[in-house]
C-alpha cells in the first residue's frame, strides 16, 4: 500500500497514530508494526519488524501458516479469532482480524486480557455493523447480523410488526454454555405470530426502548397461553435485560431488534440505536447493491470500499482507500473530499488523491453560495460538468493544471448534507447514468461515515454532559434535605433545651437544699449524690443541644495547635492509668487561625471517644502534620479499640446517634459543624487491625473563613 498523495510521510507512517494495535504483513514477515501493537508487545520494532511467527508458539505458528495458507488460495476461511501472543511480559490471549489487500495482509490486534466483558461484546456488537455495508442483499444482511449475534452469545428477537400483530423472524436464547444454547427458530421470518408489549410500542414510536425483566416483556409478546412456559424458561436462563432497538428503511419504520443479557442496561440505548442504524443503511446498501449488481460491475468496487469502511476507526482512515477505489474504477485524474463545516456555511478541504498541493490550494475553503459545489448541495442532486461550465479563474485554473471534465456528488445521509465529492478527468467525458448512481453509492459510504462519527461524538458529549448534570442535581438535593432536616432538629433542640433549662435550675437549688439537711452518713446522702449527677448530665445535654441548636460564627486567629491538643488529651486520659498516650507531631506545623474555644471542646470530644473506646486500656495515638493537598493542617485521633462495625459507620455524624447508655449523640455532629464553620472537614478510617482513626483537616488563609450553618 502506498501513501496517497498529499497525504505525506513514510508509507505506514498514518498507521502510528490510530488507537489499535496493527501491523502490515507481506511475504509472512511484519514490515510495519505501529505505536499501538509495540505498546502491546512491550518489544521495539526492531525485534517485531522482519518477525512474524516467532510472536506465537509452535503449534499456533503452524495453525496460522495454515490459515494463511488456505487464504491466499482463496478459500472461505474466517477472518477473525482468538490465539495467543508472545509479549515482554508474557504470553497473552488477543483476537486477529486479518484483512487482505494484494500482496499485503493487514493484521489488526485486540487485547482480550482483562478487558470488561460487557464493554467488549459492545465493541464486537460495533465492529458487527461496521462489517456490514459489504454484504450483497437483505438476506445476507440479516444471516451476518443473527450469526454474529449468536457468536456473542446475546439472546435476540428479529421482529416485524403488522398492524396489530407483530411477526417473530428469527430468535436465539444464550444459556450462558455452548452446549446449552437454543435456537428457538432457524430461519429467517419463519412467521411466529405475536402482540404487542409495551417496549415494542415505545421502541417502535421511539426508535429505541430499554426492559428490565425480559421474561415479562416476552410472556405478554407470546400471548396467555404460553406465558407461563416461556417465562419459566428464560428465568431458567437467568434474569435477562433487554433493550429494543428500531430498524428502518427509506426513512420508514421496517422492523424491531430485541437484544437481551443480564448485563444490559438503559446506558447502552447508544450503541446499540448506533447499532439498528447501521443495520438499518447496510439493509438500505443491500437493497441498492443487489440492483447494480445485475447491471454493472461496479459491485465489485463498492463491495471493497464497504469493507474498508467496516474497519476504519474514524473518517480520515477512510478516505484514502475510498479514494483509490473510485480512481480505479473511474480512471479519473483525482478525487477531492469537500466536506461542510459546522460553525460557518462554506465548504472545507478534507482529502484529496491524484493532485499536488498547488493545484488544489484554491480548494481549501470555499463558501457555499457562489460555487459550482455549492449549487450540488443545495440542489441534492450530481452534476457532470466541463471545463467551459465553470466561471473564471476556476475555469483558468483547471485549463492550467489539464482537467477538462468534472463531476460532483453531493455527500447526503438521509435529509442532511455533510459535503460534496468532486471527481475531475484529464479527457472529456461523459459519465453513465449508471455511473453517477454508482458514485451516489460510494458517496453515501462517505457520508455514512462521517456522520456516524459526527453522531457518536455527539452521543458522547451528550452522554457526559447528563452524567455530570445528574451528578450535580443528587448533590444538591442531597445538600438541600440535609439542610432542612438540621434546621428542623436545630429549631427542636432550641425549643427542648429552653423547656428543660427552667425546671433543671430549680432542681440544682433543691438539690443544694438537701446537703445542707441530709447528713453525709445517710441513706439519702447517696441518693442526693446519684440526683446531683443526673441533673448534671441533663445539663451537659442541655449545653449541647444549644451548640447544636445555634451554632455561632467561630471567631479565627492562629494558635499552635500542639498546645490544644496537649490541654485536651490531658483532660481526657485524667484519672485513666491503663491509657497510654503516643505523640506524633511535626514541628513544621503551622499556626492554624481557629476559634480557639470551639477547636479545644472539638479535640476534648474526639480525645474522650478514644478513651471511652478502650474501656480495658490501650494506646491513644496524637498526630499533627501539614496538608500535602494545600495549605493547611492534619490532625488524627487514633485508638485500639475493637473499631466501629461497618453498619454504625454511615450514621456516626447524625445527630442524636450514640451506642453510649450516657451518651447524647451530638458530639462527632457539633465536631463536623465545627469543622466545616472552619472551611475543613472531618473523616474517619476502620482499619482491618483494629482501632478507629479520626482525621481532621484544616486550611490556612482564605479557606479558613467563618461559616455558620
Amino acid at each position: 500500500m502506498t501513501t496517497p498523495d498529499g497525504a505525506g510521510g513514510a508509507p505506514y507512517q498514518h498507521l502510528d497514530t490510530l488507537p489499535f494495535a496493527l501491523a502490515v504483513v507481506r511475504d509472512r514477515s511484519i514490515v510495519h508494526a505501529n505505536t499501538a501493537l509495540l505498546e502491546l508487545l512491550g518489544f521495539p520494532s526492531e525485534d517485531v519488524v522482519g518477525k512474524l511467527f516467532e510472536l506465537f508458539s509452535p503449534q499456533q505458528q503452524t495453525f496460522l501458516s495454515e490459515r494463511h495458507t488456505r487464504r491466499r488460495q482463496g478459500e472461505p476461511v474466517p477472518d477473525t479469532y482468538e490465539t495467543v501472543m508472545r509479549t515482554a511480559s508474557g504470553e497473552r490471549r488477543v483476537e486477529l482480524s486479518i484483512s487482505m489487500k494484494g500482496p499485503e495482509t493487514w493484521m489488526l490486534v485486540r487485547d482480550l486480557s482483562g478487558r470488561v466483558v460487557h464493554r467488549q461484546l459492545l465493541q464486537r456488537v460495533a465492529t458487527l455493523g461496521a462489517s456490514l455495508p459489504g454484504l450483497h442483499d437483505e438476506e445476507e444482511v440479516l444471516s451476518h447480523v443473527f450469526q454474529g449475534l449468536a457468536e456473542l452469545e446475546l439472546s435476540y428477537g428479529y421482529l416485524v410488526p403488522d398492524k396489530e400483530r407483530v411477526w417473530l423472524g428469527h430468535a436465539f436464547v444464550a444459556t450462558g454454555t455452548a452446549a446449552g444454547q437454543a435456537r428457538l427458530s432457524g430461519q429467517h421470518l419463519v412467521d411466529v405470530p405475536g402482540t404487542w408489549s409495551p417496549m415494542l410500542r415505545l421502541a417502535w414510536a421511539e426508535g429505541s426502548a430499554y426492559g428490565d425483566d425480559f421474561a415479562r416483556e416476552t410472556a405478554q409478546f407470546v400471548g396467555p397461553d404460553w406465558a407461563e412456559p416461556v417465562r419459566t424458561h428464560l428465568r431458567r436462563v437467568g434474569p435477562l435485560r433487554s433493550v429494543c432497538v428500531r430498524i428502518d428503511q427509506a426513512g420508514r419504520p421496517r422492523a424491531l431488534l430485541v437484544l437481551a443479557a443480564d448485563w444490559l442496561s438503559e446506558e447502552e440505548l447508544p450503541p446499540l440505536r448506533l447499532f439498528a442504524a447501521q443495520v438499518s443503511a447496510a439493509l438500505e446498501a443491500a437493497h441498492t447493491i443487489s440492483r447494480l449488481s445485475t447491471h454493472n460491475t461496479a459491485l465489485t468496487a463498492l463491495s471493497r470500499l464497504a469493507a474498508v469502511a467496516a474497519t476504519a476507526p474514524e473518517p480520515r482512515a477512510f478516505f484514502g482507500p475510498g479514494t483509490e477505489e473510485i480512481i480505479g474504477l473511474l480512471h479519473c485524474a483525482s478525487v477531492l473530499l469537500l466536506l461542510r463545516t459546522e460553525s460557518t456555511d462554506e465548504l472545507e478541504l478534507a482529502w484529496y488523491q491524484g493532485a499536488t498541493e498547488e493545484s488544489v490550494r484554491p480548494f481549501l475553503r470555499l463558501p457555499m453560495r457562489g460555487t459550482m459545489s455549492g449549487r450540488v448541495i443545495e440542489l441534492g442532486i450530481p452534476m457532470v460538468l466541463q471545463v467551459d461550465d465553470f466561471p473564471e479563474p476556476v475555469r483558468e485554473h483547471l485549463r492550467k493544471y489539464g482537467r477538462s471534465t468534472v463531476a460532483m456528488v453531493p455527500l447526503q445521509v438521509r435529509s442532511r448534507m455533510v459535503g460534496t465529492l468532486v471527481i475531475t478527468f484529464s479527457q472529456h467525458r461523459l459519465l453513465s447514468a449508471m455511473e453517477l448512481e454508482t458514485l451516489q453509492a460510494m458517496g453515501s459510504h462517505f457520508a455514512a461515515a462521517i456522520e456516524s462519527h459526527r453522531l457518536l461524538q455527539q452521543v458522547r458529549g451528550r452522554a457526559e454532559e447528563l452524567a455530570r448534570l445528574h451528578a450535580e442535581l443528587k448533590h444538591a438535593q442531597r445538600q438541600l434535605v440535609e439542610h432542612e432536616r438540621l434546621a428542623a432538629l436545630g429549631e427542636l433542640s432550641a425549643v427542648v433545651a429552653h423547656e428543660v433549662r427552667n425546671p433543671l435550675g430549680a432542681i440544682f437549688n433543691a438539690v443544694a437544699t438537701l446537703r445542707r439537711f441530709v447528713a453525709p452518713d445517710a441513706p439519702a446522702h447517696t441518693l442526693v449524690t446519684i440526683l446531683e449527677e443526673e441533673a448534671n448530665r441533663l445539663n451537659r445535654l442541655v449545653d449541647d443541644l444549644l451548640d447544636f441548636a445555634r451554632p455561632s460564627a467561630p471567631e479565627l486567629y492562629p494558635v499552635p495547635l500542639a498546645r490544644l491538643l496537649e490541654e485536651a488529651v490531658r483532660t481526657a486520659t485524667s484519672g485513666q492509668p491503663r491509657i497510654r498516650v503516643e505523640w506524633a507531631l511535626q514541628p513544621d506545623v503551622p499556626p492554624v487561625p481557629v476559634d480557639e474555644r470551639k477547636m479545644r471542646q472539638s479535640f476534648l470530644n474526639l480525645a474522650l471517644n478514644a478513651v471511652q473506646a478502650m474501656p480495658y486500656g490501650g494506646t491513644l495515638r496524637v498526630a499533627a502534620y501539614r496538608c500535602t493537598e494545600k495549605p493547611g493542617a492534619v490532625v488524627e485521633f487514633t485508638d485500639t479499640g475493637s473499631g466501629i462495625p461497618p453498619e454504625l459507620r454511615e450514621r456516626l455524624f447524625q445527630p442524636f446517634f450514640t451506642t453510649k447508655a450516657t451518651g447524647t449523640g451530638l458530639g462527632l455532629t457539633i465536631v463536623q459543624r465545627t469543622l466545616e464553620a472552619h472551611g475543613g472537614h472531618i473523616q474517619h478510617d476502620v482499619p482491618s487491625g483494629g482501632g478507629t482513626t479520626f482525621r481532621l483537616v484544616l486550611p490556612l488563609g482564605s479557606e479558613a473563613e467563618p461559616q455558620v450553618g
